[in-house]
């Protein structure tokens, strides 16, 4: 009988581990506060998500902050990486994890989800396989796998604020692009973006055959066409750029932002030492978690 015990027990602890493999997702260890009250460390889930609208499964890195509890609802801040990035690229270059993790610590910022997507070098637009299928040009219906299903998955799964004054979307170069591009085309979902060194061109459409298709697929995607033709004053926005980067991005998101101003949007302009590299992200991604969530008066 304790032959039989000791397998069962093994069985048990067994499928326990290997549920976990299959979800995707990092065991997080309690820590302990004073006075003995367990309360989780922060730690990121790493998950695999099948998309039916890109008809392949995507990852996703989702950080949790200390003491994440589902009897709390927290805000979400989605995060972009640039071209040629991925779901690791804000917590290996920016360093994002460790960042917010001691700003909340700090009490400069609220307690918030960061939700970190892989999504090719899509720009977030929605491709057709017709559309695009040269030169490396990933395909798909990205603008619906980010805004429908991405969100969705992340509300049923976690504690959210499942409201756009809880939601938050920022970018880095392409993400840049993407983060305005969906910030302005879904207000239902966002109340705050940030397009930092946003990849935005000011060239005529047909050098930009690589991106667009013609000039109304521009017109319905590019921030710069965009913020002609909506109304974004119930956003916040956040544009920035280094003072040694390309000089596209600096013309482009000068633009965009006396664009913005003239509007009357809510917008926060920032041009600081750096170039368009993960060095100048790094340095500024604790005035970007600031934007988001900092705590009134922080």
């Amino acid at each position: 009988m304790l032959v039989i015990a000791r397998k069962l027990v093994f069985v048990l602890v067994l499928s326990f581990f290997i549920s976990f493999a299959v979800s995707g997702c990092t065991l997080s260890v309690p820590a302990k506060e004073t006075g003995g009250a367990e309360v989780m460390k922060a730690h990121t889930d790493k998950i695999s998500l099948h998309s039916d609208a890109l008809k392949k499964d995507m990852n996703v890195n989702v950080y949790l902050p200390e003491g994440y509890s589902t009897e709390k609802r927290y805000p979400v801040l989605y995060l972009l990486h640039g071209r040629e990035g991925n779901e690791n690229t804000w917590i290996k270059d920016m360093d994002v994890s460790n960042k917010a993790t001691a700003l909340i610590r700090d009490k400069k910022i609220n307690p918030l989800i960061i939700v970190m997507p892989n999504y090719n070098n899509s720009y977030g637009i929605n491709y057709s396989e017709e559309t695009y299928s040269k030169a490396g040009r990933q395909y798909g219906r990205y603008e619906d796998y980010l805004t429908r299903e991405l969100i969705g998955y992340i509300d049923a799964r976690y504690s959210t604020i499942e409201s756009k004054d809880g939601r938050y979307i920022g970018g880095v170069s392409m993400g840049g692009f993407t983060a305005l591009f969906l910030a302005f085309t879904h207000q239902d979902l966002f109340s705050k973006a940030g397009g930092h060194s946003p990849a935005m061109f000011m060239d005529s459409t047909d050098k930009l055959n690589w991106l667009f298709k013609d000039e109304d697929m521009r017109k319905r995607t590019d921030p710069l066409f965009l913020v002609d033709e909506v109304d974004l004053k119930p956003l916040r926005l956040y544009v920035d750029y280094g003072d040694h980067d390309m000089k596209h991005v600096i013309d482009s998101t000068n633009q965009l932002y006396e664009k913005l101003k003239n509007k009357g949007v809510d917008v926060k302009f920032r041009a600081s030492s750096g170039g368009h590299d993960k060095y100048y992200w790094k340095a500024n991604t604790e005035d970007y978690l600031m934007f988001y969530a900092g705590l009134q008066g922080s």
